[in-house]
């Protein structure tokens, strides 16, 4: 039994170890990269034989074995180049000028110093919600181990920007029709 144990972790440390060859080697993975594992988002910090260290948004470090790398579906942010597209999806009330709606998304995104001009910003209008007429404004960012920051500061330019131009984000509704029985009354 304990051979078997030994003959079980050892199969993983070899898995590990040719995951880490096939990492140097190819370049699949470079320090400083942006990963995704399991939820998780890091900045690649250390590539060893064995595993990967990675710095979260959390600033905390998570220690991922190589066989990962293998084995799992990993999205690297930055593989192909170091600007990422992001997106952030508002809705607004039917009845908006949705011409106004597309200038001031554009100009929410355009006050943001992180965000790269080319290619610019792109608006789509995405849907006829239940509630709200559903737009996503899409644009490019150098460094996305920091986007819900950037995000999040578009969200409040169009919070704020909305509300000076008087477009109203809705809050979902429901029709709720209620049916009663008549009840005979006790004597």
């Amino acid at each position: 039994a304990l051979l078997v144990g030994v003959g079980l972790a050892l199969q993983e440390i070899f898995q590990d170890v040719l995951g880490g060859i096939f990492i140097i080697f190819d370049k699949s993975l470079l320090v400083g990269d942006i990963i995704e594992v399991e939820g998780k988002v890091g900045r690649v910090i250390d590539i060893q034989l064995r595993t990967t260290r990675a710095l979260t948004r959390d600033d905390k470090v998570i220690i991922i074995p190589n066989h990962k790398f293998i084995q799992n579906t990993i999205y690297n942010y930055t593989q192909n180049h170091k600007t990422t597209r992001e997106s952030v999806t508002v809705g607004v009330a039917y009845g908006s000028d949705i011409q106004k709606v597309k200038q001031l998304l554009l100009d929410s995104v355009a006050e943001q110093n992180d965000i790269v001009k080319n290619p610019p910003p792109t608006v789509l209008f995405n849907d006829f919600g239940d509630s709200a007429l559903v737009f996503t404004i899409y644009f490019y960012v150098t460094d996305s181990f920091v986007d819900p920051l950037i995000k999040s500061n578009i969200r409040f330019a169009i919070d704020r920007l909305f509300r000076e131009n008087s477009i109203s984000i809705p809050s979902p509704q429901r029709d709720v029709h209620l049916y009663t029985k008549n009840i005979p009354e006790s004597p």
